[in-house]
This record gives structure tokens, sequence and C-alpha cells, in this order.
């Protein structure tokens, strides 16, 4: 794990801010984009413990490491190292998680978003998602460029609006939420038949069995001389007609987290 960050041009950036070892689940859900992404995490641990944190994990990603954190006395320091040191204004995405070692870790997301901004200076913010702790903070984020906040009951938009937007962002949150939930296929009513897929987004919610339901793609079969062949595709775009679907692909409630 290198602790230095050498921007690769031909890579897509995504830097992680206030990352932490128990996440590494979700590097490993960004590194399955394959070699096209470059990953960078930044928190306020000493790289030596993350090497002693992650040293028995056996999919260890490739990522780099710096240490750094933001607050009242130090978003200048912070807008330096985010502008000289990473070099954020060319990130593809960047994900804000909650600080939890604060007592107000979404204020805390929100200096960093500040500190994003001023280190673009002119040029435009890269692709910023932040995970809040409550909901009720969402409005402190107004005018730092952020284009969505992510909490548990924003999930439905979050996923969607990210799947549109950046796909690898889209797998980042899918990861943040896979212990409590599993994909689905589910067929197609016939009243959606002759619809699009942003029908199916807006007006399914409910499986059958009245777990809330996401839509995130679609299922198709196609056959090719003698052989058929499946397709899964996320987010096929909002006009994408359902009439050649053979199934909707849905995020629900995993068993052990059914609403009783």
């Amino acid at each position: 794990m290198p602790s230095d960050v050498q921007h690769n041009p031909g890579l897509a950036r995504i830097v992680v801010i206030n990352w932490d070892p128990e996440d590494i689940g979700l590097l490993q859900s960004l590194a399955r984009l394959g070699e096209d992404a470059q990953l960078v995490c930044v928190g306020h641990h000493d790289p030596r413990y993350i090497e002693r944190s992650i040293a028995d994990e056996t999919e260890r990603p490739e990522f780099s490491y710096r240490r750094g954190q933001v607050d009242n006395q130090s978003i200048e320091r912070f807008t330096t190292f985010l502008r000289d040191e990473l070099d954020i204004r060319s990130a593809r995405a960047v994900v804000v998680l909650p600080h939890h070692g604060r007592s107000e870790p979404d204020a805390f997301s929100r200096l960093a978003c500040a500190a994003i901004k001023r280190a673009c200076e002119d040029d435009p913010v890269p692709n910023i998602v932040v995970a809040v702790d409550d909901p009720e903070a969402a409005f402190e984020f107004a005018g730092h460029g952020v284009a969505t906040i992510f909490y548990d009951g924003f999930l439905r938009s979050a996923l969607m609006a990210h799947a549109c937007v950046d796909l690898a962002v889209f797998r980042f949150l899918v990861e943040l939420i896979e212990r409590q939930h599993s994909v689905q296929l589910l067929p197609i009513p016939e009243a959606l038949r002759e619809k699009q897929f942003r029908d199916a987004c807006i007006e399914l919610e409910r499986d059958e069995a009245g777990a809330p339901i996401t839509v995130v793609g679609l299922y198709s079969r196609a056959r090719g001389g003698s052989r058929v062949r499946s397709r899964l595709e996320l987010n096929p775009g909002p006009r994408a007609p359902l009439r050649d679907a053979a199934g909707l692909v849905a995020l629900t409630a995993a068993p052990n987290h059914a609403p009783g």
C-alpha cells in the first residue's frame, strides 16, 4: 500500500475522505472496477496503523493513503493539502464519510466539502457524495458542490442519482448497504410493460411480500443461434423500454432485516 499519491492521468481517481480500516470492504467494492480506477484514501490514522490493521486481509485492494483531517482551525491547511498534495480537482469522484470519532461528524464533513470547493478554485468540483449521520443535517451542505447526500432514509434517491452519474459511486453505495439488503429479480407488471425504466423506479416501491424495494436495473434474455444469453444491466437509463426486458433487478431488505 503506497503512502504517496502519484496521479496517473489515465486512471479515474476516486478519493475517500475520513476512511477507516473497518471500511476496507468499501475499497474492495471500488477496486472491482478494475485497473481504470485509482483509489486514494484520507484519514486521521498514522499510515503504520493502517498497514497493521489490514495486514490479515486476503483481498487487499491497491490504494494510497494520506493522513489528513479538518476542523475549524485547519480548514485552510486542509484546503492546501487537497489542492497541492492530492490535486483534488482532477478526481473523478469524492466520497466523504462521517468521522465517527467526533461528537458532530456531519459538521466536520461539511467543512471537508467546503475545503474541496476552495481547493478547486475556479475549476468545477468533482462528483461529491456525502454520507451523513443525521438526515436533518442535509441542508448544511447547500452551496458546497455536493451532488448527493446519502443516508438510510434516502436510499432510493441516492442510489438512482449516482447510478446515473457515476458507476463507481453507485457500487460504493451498494456496498454500504450490502449487509442489510439483497438483490432479487422481479417480474415486470403488465401495467408497466409499455412504459420506461424510470416509470418502474417511481411506481414500484414494494415487492409482493410488502418489503420496500429499490429498482436498479433490468434483466434480459436474448437468443443467439442455439444459445440463450442472459444479461443484467444496472441503470439502463431512464428512457430504456421495459417491453423487451425479462425482469427487473431490485434491492430489497435481506431476510434478517425484513420489516417485522
